[in-house]
């Protein structure tokens, strides 16, 4: 097993995909996250192509379905699909489009399956559509070029902040229906991210981590969870989703788990002597503090975390009033930490 695949620092990326050589082009200079190749999305595509004969994700069963990558990135993921014969409507913002774009035409596209000889594929192929969605333009959802709901929602790497996971959650819950399939590819940077998006998505699915022995053997890490999601009849109240991350948090050890105990020792005093607007600062730092057990790049992570939670403090008190004035300022945020990320992202890469 490698520990890691892409470098993010050439601009062309060579991955190998039911036999045929796909060419992804990124941009390591890029201030946004997408435009790069992550590893969830390798792992996601390998994964796909593994159950491709059989199950959920069989070729007798994709073909001739659809699919929406929310946060596509570079694409590789809804590829993977379409490669099946699925129709796949592939989505991100900004300038992360013309690489998308590129990267879709030049690699699924017939004529590119003819000049990849891969005829078979260039027969199976299914349609493709690329095109902007922001999750936190709940308007956007409303664009006559979606049409939901979807047989799959696939999201790689998509969920690296807190701020994310409740515009994430409703796109997916606006773009899917009873019985969508929703496959979630998260790479651990964080255990405050992971456990917003067990709660927040656990109210309204159900959650089920795919086991490594599910997985490519060459293209899975300890650090990158890939989950299936089943819709629920009735969303959870908030007691019984936080019941249920509870219990995946505790069936689940991980390296930062393994190191809890030791790093809350040293934190506790701080969150003993913590006032009401220093409290989530002082869980960030005792996060920080976990992380120093682990790699380089997850107490970058964490102490990114950490600052940020430090600032969200000492704002409390001018926090608007008004749902409305709140929920505009969730979206501010979630823009500006979009960018403000790519940093701390790129060194997680570092030692994991």
């Amino acid at each position: 097993m490698l520990e890691r695949w892409n470098t993010h620092f050439s601009t062309t990326v060579q991955q190998e995909l039911f036999g045929i050589e796909l060419q992804l082009a990124q941009d390591p200079n890029s201030n946004n996250l997408g435009t790069t190749v992550w590893d969830a999305s390798i792992v996601l595509a390998k994964y796909i192509e593994k159950n491709s004969r059989r199950g959920d994700f069989s070729r007798q069963r994709v073909r001739g379905k659809r699919a929406l990558e929310l946060g596509a990135g570079m694409g590789l993921a809804g590829m993977a699909l379409a490669l099946l014969g699925c129709d796949v409507a592939f989505t991100d913002i900004g300038d992360v489009l013309p690489l998308l774009r590129h990267n879709v035409h030049s690699n699924i596209s017939q004529a590119a399956l003819k000049l990849k000889d891969a005829a078979w594929a260039a027969a199976e192929v299914g349609g493709t559509l690329v095109t902007s969605l922001d999750w936190a333009d709940r308007a956007a959802y409303a664009d006559p070029a979606f049409k939901p709901p979807y047989d799959f929602i696939l999201a790689a790497d998509c969920v690296y902040s807190e701020l994310a996971v409740p515009h994430l959650l409703a796109t997916v819950l606006a773009m899917g229906g009873p019985r969508t399939q929703t496959i979630v590819t998260n790479e651990f940077r964080s255990q405050t991210v992971h456990d917003e998006f067990m709660l927040q998505f656990g109210r309204h699915f159900a959650i089920r981590k795919v086991p490594a022995n599910k997985q490519d053997q060459n293209y899975q890490h300890t650090l990158i969870h890939i989950y299936l999601l089943k819709r629920r009849k009735v969303p959870l109240g908030e007691e019984g989703a936080a019941g249920e991350a509870a219990g995946d948090a505790a069936g689940e050890e991980t390296a930062e788990g393994a190191a809890e105990g030791a790093a809350g020792v040293a934190a506790e005093g701080a969150a003993e002597d913590a006032g009401d607007g220093e409290a989530e600062a002082a869980g960030a730092a005792q996060r920080v503090a976990m992380a120093a057990g682990g790699s380089l790049g997850e107490a970058a992570a964490a102490a990114s975390e950490a600052a940020a939670g430090a600032g969200a403090a000492s704002d409390a008190g001018a926090a608007p009033a008004g749902e409305a004035e709140a929920a505009q300022r969730s979206s501010e945020l979630f823009q500006a930490r979009r960018q403000g990320n790519a940093l701390v992202r790129a060194l997680a890469e570092v030692q994991l």
